[in-house]
C-alpha cells in the first residue's frame, strides 16, 4: 500500500524521462517480474481521473500489477518528482504531491474492497512513507484495517523509508513508526532512518531498541555496508560486495526488498535471500530509473 508517483529522471541533454515509479510499486513491479504467474501483487492506491492517471493504471497492468484496489479520485491528481544524480550515483528528489491522490486511499477504501483484501491477502507490504502521506484524519483507520489484517493471519511488512519532509513533526513520525514496528512481522530497517528519526548509529543500536517489538524477522541496512539480519532462530551479518559502477540509487532498497521476499517465497534460507536481495539490487543500481528496463533485468535474472 502506498504511493505511485510519476517519475522524471535525467536522459541527458537537460532533457528528463517520464515514467511511473513510487517506494512500494517499485517493489511490487520487480517482485512481479521475479516471480511472474507464481504470485499474485495488488496494489492499494488512490490515482486522480486525469490522462497521467489513466496512463499510470495501465502500467500497473502492464506490469502485471492487479488493478482491483486502484481507487478513484476526482477532485485530486498524481504525486510527480525529479530525481537529481550526482557524480556518485547518488539522488535527491524534488517533489509536487499536496494534493496527490494516495493522500486518500483510506478514506476511499469501501467496506468490501477492504474485505476482500483481509480474506485474499497473505502479505501485506507498507512503507514509512505509506504512512506519512495519508490524511492525519485517516491514519488511525489505517491502523484498525492493519490489526484486522493481522488477526486474519496475514503477514505484515515494514519498510522504514523515513522522509522528514513529508512529516509535521519528528514526535508525529515517531508515534507512528511505533506503531507500525509493533505491528509488523518482517522489518527492513536503514540505519539512515532510525539516525534520523531516533538518533541511533549503528546495527547493535538499531537492533537494541527494536529488541522491544515482537518483530519475528529483522533486516538492518546501511548504505553500501554490510547488512544485519535477526530472526527468533538465528543472527548474522552478511557482508556486501561493492558495486563499482553505480548509476542511479533511487531503488536501490525497494529492489532489494523485492529480491529478498522473491527468495523467501521460493525457499531460500534467509542469508540465501539476503545474498540474492543484494545481487538485485547490484543490478538496478547500475541503470537509470527506480523502474529499470525489463528486458535488461529479464537479462541479469537468467544468469541467476
Amino acid at each position: 500500500m502506498g504511493e505511485c508517483m510519476i517519475e522524471f529522471s535525467p536522459a541527458g541533454n537537460s532533457c528528463y524521462k517520464q515514467a511511473f515509479a513510487g517506494d512500494i510499486y517499485n517493489t511490487a513491479v520487480y517482485l512481479k517480474r521475479l516471480q511472474n504467474s507464481a504470485v499474485d501483487i495488488s496494489i492499494l492506491t488512490a490515482v486522480g481521473c486525469d490522462a497521467l492517471s489513466n496512463a499510470m493504471v495501465d502500467d500497473f497492468k502492464a506490469s502485471g500489477i492487479d488493478t482491483s484496489f486502484v481507487q478513484r479520485v476526482s477532485h485530486r491528481q498524481t504525486g510527480a518528482y525529479l530525481i537529481e544524480i550526482s557524480a556518485e550515483g547518488e539522488r535527491s528528489f524534488v517533489y509536487w504531491r499536496d494534493t496527490s491522490a494516495a493522500k486518500l486511499t483510506i478514506s476511499q477504501l469501501e467496506d468490501n474492497a477492504k474485505r476482500a483484501l483481509i480474506d485474499q491477502c497473505d502479505v501485506f507490504y507498507f512503507s514509512g512513507i505509506s504512512i506519512a502521506i495519508l490524511a492525519k484524519e485517516d491514519r488511525q483507520a489505517f491502523w484498525l484495517f492493519l490489526a484486522e489484517l493481522k488477526q486474519a493471519g496475514v503477514r505484515i511488512v515494514f519498510d522504514s523509508n523515513f522522509r522528514s519532509r513529508l512529516w509535521e513533526s519528528k514526535a508525529d513520525a515517531i508515534s507512528q513508526f511505533d506503531q507500525a514496528l509493533s505491528i509488523s512481522d518482517l522489518v527492513f530497517a536503514g540505519v539512515e532512518d532510525f539516525n534520523l528519526l531516533y538518533d541511533l548509529n549503528s546495527f547493535s543500536d538499531v537492533d537494541n531498541f527494536l529488541n522491544e517489538f515482537a518483530i519475528n524477522e529483522l533486516i538492518i541496512k546501511n548504505g553500501p555496508d554490510d547488512i544485519f539480519y535477526r530472526s527468533t532462530i538465528e543472527q548474522f551479518e552478511v557482508e556486501i560486495s561493492p558495486v563499482e559502477s553505480v548509476v542511479d540509487s533511487t531503488s536501490a532498497g525497494d529492489s532489494f526488498n523485492s529480491g529478498y521476499l522473491s527468495a523467501r517465497m521460493n525457499g531460500s534460507s534467509s542469508k540465501e535471500a539476503i545474498e540474492h536481495a543484494c545481487r538485485v539490487s547490484a543490478c538496478v543500481i547500475q541503470h537509470k530509473g527506480a523502474v529499470i528496463n525489463q528486458d535488461v533485468f529479464s537479462a541479469f535474472m537468467a544468469k541467476e
